[in-house]
């Protein structure tokens, strides 16, 4: 295999990992929506309840990476949180 089919090959290839990573994330935020707990999210993927919650959780919380966040919009107008996309606060705040 020359270097330009190689190169073909990662192309490909990294597509196809993006695709099924947005695949699987939008199946976890339906399972979610549905009322699938993490421990049946994680059991699904062969991984634990908290890996699942830790990798889609924030998704949840309207991308706030806080854990004890129950905001639902993080509008930075309507969040009593203050700790929306994009603010650079971290989960440990």
């Amino acid at each position: 295999m020359d270097s330009a089919s190689t190169m073909d090959a990662l192309e490909r290839a990294s597509a196809s990992v993006r695709r099924a990573e947005a695949e699987l994330t939008d199946a976890v935020i339906a399972a979610r929506k549905a009322g699938t707990s993490w421990a049946q999210i994680g059991a699904a993927l062969g991984i634990s309840r908290q890996a699942a919650h830790e990798r889609w959780g924030h998704l949840a919380r309207g991308g706030c990476q806080r854990r004890d966040c129950d905001c639902p919009s993080h509008d930075p107008s309507h969040c009593p949180c203050g700790h929306g996309p994009g603010r650079g606060r971290s989960a440990a705040e």
